[in-house]
């Protein structure tokens, strides 16, 4: 591997890492940026929801008790600490004390007043029943009035009565939808699923007194009394200001007060805020009393700043740490690499011993590892090859010489051409071609292009028309040939190219096994397969030896001598055969115990085999 494209390959990464990196630091600066100034409008929504949340509770409940509950749900789903304190400063629930913390230090300021009587003046003026906008004076704002007298005796009843059934638990308040007030179910008859002994024992209870009616009658008056002034004597407070009047500042620590301003309103405004602060007054210490909201806690450091110098420097150390083990990796990399190309060159340039040295266990390892498998499998082919030729040239060197031999000495008038000798040259003449023939064969099946005419065949009687062909072999040699086969599925085989490979098996069998030994021809059936095995008790093959038993001119008896039998082509064309088939045929064997070969075959049922 040259030092230009490793040079490259660390410039490339080098400038990518440092643009990622300085894209990453300006990204930062920038959203730091946008999230310091959107921190403020999104503390407001928190501080909103949790008003909202908690002015809600008190409601729908009628009283700040039981809240704690509510209070830390709503502490978990915001991330906030909340703290809820009365006016006094007695504290009602702390987030931090419920989750078993010391409480931290408060921050300067509350974030906000609770007052549920604020909810119960904008949900009044969501309903039909709210005071008219037309112009109206203080003779026509009688009518009105009374109408909002009697709705502030329902609430102030109805806030006792939330208050009861709180009291007496196991009632839903909640379900009890606070923004229709007061058009819920409270208002006439008893819920569904309220029991209705609770529901009319608050009843009983939460009646208005004849006190508070008459003080409802004389606060109605005295509003009527300050629309008959001067209007720029008139108090004036719109509705939904008196939530207005209670911000996150230190006009928080106080509920709402009755409005002091000069009103320049319509008289419709003015009936309308004239109706609000007698709802204030006269629901004063019956609705929940106003309580502080507390998000957050002081911070004791200061303000924290925004350093964008901080940024940089960590982006740049971030950039050289990365080019830095940029360098590492490429080294780790491309080391290997330059490894693995000088030495493929080699193995091209004819040296098949070439390896790689392998370490670890990634990718760059096992490609190292397939280089090596692949080197290995070509020296295996080459020195395959130099075996075949050198084979092929032992078996016909002999025989050749000897017919080369005789036809001199009978073209030299050496020897008379009698029928013996002619007889002789013939079968040296026939043994030759037969090996030209078995070249072919196995070419052929190694090829895929072996033609056989396949029919369903009885497997058994395949057995035992191959243990009768072989019975007289086998007597001669003392030898007892058997057949042992189950009832087996039959199978699309080529008669005559099965009965080959068998009659392959069977004599290789005899020629190992000694006088007084068994050979057994074994059938059987499982799953989709049938298995053909030729089992032998003769003197079997050495490990070391068995995964050459397929290969081309191998024999059993090493020095190779023509009285050992065959050619040594026999095993592999009846391996090509069998694998022409859709099968497979395997050697196991045990030295001194005997060898077995098994033919696995597709089921005819199970498998058809184009011809």
């Amino acid at each position: 591997m040259s030092w230009g494209f490793r040079a490259r390959v660390f410039v490339v990464v080098a400038l990518v890492a440092a643009a990622a990196v300085g894209a990453t630091a300006w990204l930062t600066v920038r959203a730091t940026r946008a999230e310091f100034a959107e921190s403020a409008a999104v503390e407001k929504r928190v501080v909103d929801g949790v008003y909202d949340t908690l002015n809600v509770y008190g409601v729908k409940h009628g009283t700040w008790e039981g809240v704690v509950g509510p209070v830390v749900r709503l502490g978990r789903s915001t991330g906030q600490r909340i703290r809820l304190t009365t006016l006094s400063g007695e504290v009602v629930v702390d987030t931090d004390t419920e989750a078993a913390r010391t409480a931290r230090p408060v921050t300067r300021r509350p974030s906000g007043a609770l007052d549920p009587r604020q909810i119960i003046l904008r949900a009044d003026g969501e309903t039909e029943t709210a005071l008219p906008a037309g112009p109206s004076g203080a003779d026509t704002a009688g009518p009105p009035l009374k109408a909002f007298q009697a709705r502030i005796a329902f609430y102030r009843q109805a806030l006792r009565l939330r208050a009861c059934l709180t009291r007496r638990g196991g009632l839903d308040l909640d379900s009890v939808e606070a923004a229709r007030w007061p058009k819920d179910t409270l208002r006439s008859g008893v819920p569904p699923g309220f029991p209705s002994e609770a529901v009319h024992g608050c009843v009983r209870l939460s009646g208005n007194s004849v006190a508070e009616l008459g003080g409802d009658d004389r606060a109605t008056e005295n509003c009527l009394v300050l629309l008959r002034r001067d209007p720029a004597t008139r108090p004036t407070n719109a509705p939904g200001s008196a939530r207005k009047n209670t911000p996150a500042g230190g006009s928080a620590n106080r509920p709402a007060a009755p409005p002091t301003t000069v009103s320049r309103a319509s008289p419709s405004t003015e009936v309308q805020a004239c109706a609000e602060q007698m709802l204030q007054q006269r629901l004063e210490g019956v609705a929940p009393e106003p309580l502080l909201l507390w998000l957050g806690y002081g911070q004791t450091t200061g303000q924290r700043t925004f350093q964008p110098a901080r940024v940089i420097t960590a982006a740049v150390v971030v950039a050289v740490l990365v080019i830095a083990c940029t360098l590492l990796l490429s080294r780790r990399v491309l080391a290997p690499i330059g490894a693995l190309a000088a030495a493929a060159r080699r193995l091209g340039a004819g040296d098949l011993s070439e390896r790689v040295a392998v370490r670890g266990r990634d990718e760059i390892a096992e490609l190292a590892r397939s280089f090596n498998r692949m080197a290995d499998s070509l020296q295996r082919s080459e020195e395959a090859q130099h075996r075949m030729v050198s084979d092929i040239a032992h078996e016909l060197r002999t025989p050749l010489a000897n017919i080369r031999g005789y036809l001199e000495a009978l073209h030299d008038g050496v020897l008379e051409p009698d029928p013996d000798l002619v007889l002789s040259l013939l079968e040296e003449a026939v043994l030759q071609q037969r090996l030209i023939d078995d070249l072919q064969d196995l070419a052929l099946a190694e090829s895929g292009a072996l033609r056989m005419l396949r029919t369903p065949l009885d497997v058994r009687e395949l057995l035992e028309t191959s243990r009768v062909a072989h019975r007289a072999v086998a007597e001669s040699h003392g030898v007892e040939l058997g057949v042992a086969a189950d009832v087996v599925p039959p199978v699309n085989a080529d008669p005559d190219r099965l009965r080959q490979v068998i009659g392959n098996l069977v004599t290789n069998a005899l020629a190992a096994t000694p006088p007084g030994g068994t050979v057994t021809l074994r059938a059987s059936s499982a799953g989709g397969v049938v298995k053909i095995q030729v089992v032998d008790t003769g003197r079997g093959i050495a490990p070391d030896e068995l995964r050459n038993v397929f290969d081309r001119f191998w024999r059993a008896d090493s020095a190779r001598g023509r009285a050992t039998g065959g050619r040594g082509l026999g095993l592999s064309i009846a391996q090509g055969i069998v694998q022409a088939h859709g099968g497979s045929l395997v050697a196991e064997s045990e030295p001194g115990r005997g060898s077995t070969f098994t033919i696995v075959l597709p089921r005819a049922d199970a498998r058809t085999e184009p011809e």
